[in-house]
């Protein structure tokens, strides 16, 4: 009985093996494909009146600071979703959105990478000096 199940996947995995392109696994093609998983935590909240006296959606590094490298996405009344930004060379965007708050950061290929929530940081002032605009920190994404 042991030899018969291990014969049987034994010829599954060698037919599997066999469909996909030669020199390739299928798990290892899937893997390629997929947008690379961030190695940071994605900040977002609100910037208060940019240059339009609107309240914008913006994103950053959490843990680097926000001020002066927000990256605007939206008009508050908008939702940040679906906007694209590229944070240390990786294109992403907001998705999932419950209202205009993320549940998600999406790569490239749309695929799920990070997953946002508030994260005790909801209503978070971050102060900037100068001509920054301050923020209002909603959460982050990890």
């Amino acid at each position: 009985m042991y030899f018969a199940k291990n014969a049987l996947l034994s010829f599954a995995f060698a037919t599997s093996l066999a469909v996909a392109a030669p020199g390739s696994s299928p798990v290892a093609a899937e893997l390629e494909t997929r947008a690379p998983i961030p190695n940071f935590k994605v900040g977002w909240g609100q910037e208060l009146q940019n240059h339009d006296q609107a309240n914008h959606w913006v994103v950053w590094v959490e843990g680097e600071s926000a001020c002066p490298a927000a990256i605007e996405l939206a008009r508050l009344v908008d939702s940040p979703c679906g906007q694209s930004f590229n944070l240390k060379g990786q294109q992403l965007s907001l998705a999932d959105c419950s209202g205009n708050e993320p549940r998600s950061v999406h790569g490239s290929d749309g695929s799920r990478v990070l997953t946002c929530a508030s994260n005790g940081k909801n209503g978070r002032k971050i102060t900037c000096h100068g001509s920054q605009h301050d923020i209002v920190q909603h959460g982050y994404c990890q």
